[in-house]
């Protein structure tokens, strides 16, 4: 026993030592492992360039196999849920002559792409699990890689190497995708949350992508915006036609310097249907601009292409030209248009890229199709030239009007004083035409007045006269002594008096009222009940021509909006316009009215035409609306234009 317990302390000390080695081993592992995501970290930190991803991708690979994980290649794989797109980027050891060199490679496919494993990707990355682990086993390889290698040119040589007895591909998954590893074994525990943690890297590595890539885009938009400012002012610049050319050489110069790489750039001028083109174009290293070219749709089938999209009102258009196509065009551009070219028909594929504005086009030539961004920057380019070609044309226009404006310098001269004696006349006769206008309206409201303060004027004279009968009867009862009857015809005479006065007054209000609508405008708003304005006049209207034909009748209708209530206004101005309104009613129903009596006209109803002119007040959230109406002749529509021409009538003279 005591030999026992002297060796289980010494196994103590054994034990102790092994769980210190242990742990110096695992703070050991763990700088192993920071000093690689660290070793990340740096790479991702020093990126200047979203196009630096490569670079990235390869150290993190690297790191991974220095950690001890046999990863016969590390990707990355990225849904764009939004493009229902997938982006997998790998990166991989290539070895060749003894030397061993690291290999990536991106390729995006569709989200529905008949391919297992990354479907799966997509249900995963969806669920809460950090890491995934899948399993193809060896009778599966073959497939599995052969699907692969359609989109991973190379990959295809790794089977044989690391891969034949089954293969594991495990994920981290982050915010844009994963992070995984492809080896022969599985990963443990360990080596899992491993990968986990560079999968948390990777997330930080790739927003600083997204950031680099956003600020690249960001300055694009300020280099190709800064290109079109310099387009526009130069553009503001030209003072005459013929700097149309420089202008366009301004344009061709600013897409160089954007990074576009043509054999020639050109600007095509449609001249009309004919299909007639006017076009400059640049040298074939697309920098000096040579003379001006004219083409025509007809002589070539690739010209007409370009001439189609312009009439056919596209946006861009692609002329993808080879073999015969091609050999007929440069035969074209030598022969008959005798434009220098290099290559001539040793060129195999000539691309033209060509983007429209609204009098023609903008056009790159290259031995190779252009991306889409290209094409756009030639689209906004032709959006800004268009604002070019408008500036020449009323440069061409003002040129012109100088020229003619030049030759009739004299003729004005000349006819300057025959227009001051005229306009003397038009004066003067205007000056008459104004007043006979203000007379006829006097006229007009003069009997409208008149016809308006005669019926109280009536009753006062009738209540006068009758006063002065009972007055003498009152006499009479008085002598003969009959006091009573005498207080009776009295008692008359008083309410007589009153009846007096209460017309009197009223002819007083109208009198006031009318003086008041007639006097000369002060320009001052006041509260005014527009419906009983609109009324008042009326009744001056249609009072004033029976005044001056008693055979005269016309219906009335008003429609009174009563919620209107007094609205600040000018009432003598809106007063003159409801007047003449009226009167143009009046008279036109009165035209009418004659002309169907002497037809003798009946409408199919049989009834009579009947005159009639309507008033209607509308309120509305914050206007009043008044509506005159009649159902006269109307307005000629070869005169509808002229109606608010000073002094314009349709009415006969006086």
């Amino acid at each position: 026993n005591n030999i026992l317990m002297r060796f289980g302390k010494v196994f103590q000390q054994t034990y102790t030592r092994f769980l210190d080695l242990q742990k110096a081993e695992a703070q050991a592992r763990e700088a192993q492992i920071e000093a690689a995501l660290e070793r990340t970290r740096t790479q991702s930190m020093i990126m200047q360039h979203s196009n630096e991803l490569d670079d990235t991708l390869r150290v993190f690979h690297e790191q991974v196999l220095l950690l001890g994980i046999h990863s016969a290649f590390s990707f990355l794989w990225l849904p764009d849920e939004e493009k229902s797109n997938h982006i997998f980027w790998a990166a991989w050891e290539e070895h060749k002559n003894d030397s061993t060199a690291f290999k990536s490679k991106a390729i995006s496919y569709p989200l529905d792409r008949n391919e297992p494993a990354t479907a799966q990707c997509l249900v995963d990355w969806r669920s809460d699990e950090p890491v995934h682990s899948y399993a193809v086993k060896p009778a599966e390889v073959d497939n599995y890689f052969a699907a692969w290698a359609e989109l991973l040119d190379g990959v295809e040589k790794l089977k044989p190497k690391f891969f034949r007895d089954g293969l594991y591909y495990v994920e981290a998954f982050m915010k844009y995708g994963c992070f995984g590893v492809m080896l022969e074994n599985d990963l443990s525990e360990e080596e899992k949350n491993i990968l986990y943690r560079f999968s948390v890297e990777f997330e930080r590595t790739y927003t600083r992508f997204l950031d680099l890539q956003k600020a690249e885009a960001q300055a694009r938009e300020a280099q190709i915006e800064t290109g079109l400012e310099r387009v526009r002012s130069r553009t503001l610049a030209m003072q005459k036609s013929e700097e149309l050319a420089e202008t366009a050489a301004e344009l061709f110069k600013q897409l160089i310097a954007l990074g576009i790489e043509p054999n020639r750039l050109y600007i095509g001028i449609v001249k009309d249907e004919s299909g007639d083109m006017e076009m400059w174009a640049t040298d074939e290293d697309g920098t000096q601009v040579s003379k001006k070219f004219m083409f025509n749709k007809n002589e070539n089938e690739s010209v007409k292409k370009l001439y189609n999209g312009w009439a056919e009102k596209e946006k861009s258009v692609i002329v993808d030209m080879q073999g015969k196509e091609l050999e007929d065009y440069f035969r074209y551009l030598n022969d008959v248009m005798h434009i220098p070219f290099k290559g001539g028909l040793t060129q195999k594929r000539r691309v033209q890229s060509v983007a429209y504005f609204s009098k023609g086009f903008i056009g790159m030539a290259s031995p190779d199709g252009q991306g889409s961004d290209t094409l756009q920057l030639l689209e906004r380019f032709a959006a800004v030239f268009n604002l070019t070609f408008t500036r020449f044309n009323d440069l061409k226009i003002a040129e012109a009007h100088a020229e003619q404006a030049e030759q009739d310098l004299l003729a004005i001269k000349e006819a300057k004083q025959k227009a001051e004696y005229a306009l003397i006349e038009l004066q003067a006769a205007q000056k008459q035409l104004v007043q006979s206008e203000k007379m006829a309206s006097l006229g007009e409201l003069t009997a409208g007045i008149a016809h308006e303060i005669q019926n109280p004027l009536n009753f006062v004279n009738n209540f006068s006269e009758v006063n002065s009968e009972l007055i003498s009867e009152m006499k009479k009862e008085l002598n003969s002594g009959n006091i009573e009857e005498a207080k009776s015809i009295a008692d008359d005479i008083d309410d007589n008096e009153q009846k007096i006065l209460f017309h009197g007054q009223r002819a007083g209000a109208i009198v006031k009222g009318m003086l008041q609508h007639s006097r000369s405008s002060n320009g001052v708003k006041e509260l005014t009940d527009i419906n009983a304005l609109a009324d008042e006049y009326l009744r001056l209207s249609y009072h004033g021509l029976r005044a001056k034909d008693k055979s005269f009748n016309a219906t009335m209708k008003t429609d009174f909006d009563e919620t209107i209530g007094k609205i600040n206004i000018i009432s003598q101005d809106i007063g003159r316009v409801l007047l003449n309104l009226y009167n143009n009613a009046f008279y036109a129903v009165n035209e009418k009215n004659v002309t169907k009596n002497q037809e003798g006209y009946k409408n199919p109803l049989g009834l009579k035409y009947e005159p009639t002119v309507s008033v209607i007040t509308k309120k509305s959230d914050n206007y009043v609306t008044i509506t005159v109406s009649d159902n006269g002749n109307g307005i000629p529509q070869n005169i509808v234009d002229k109606i608010f021409q000073p002094f314009f009538t349709t009415k006969p003279t006086g």
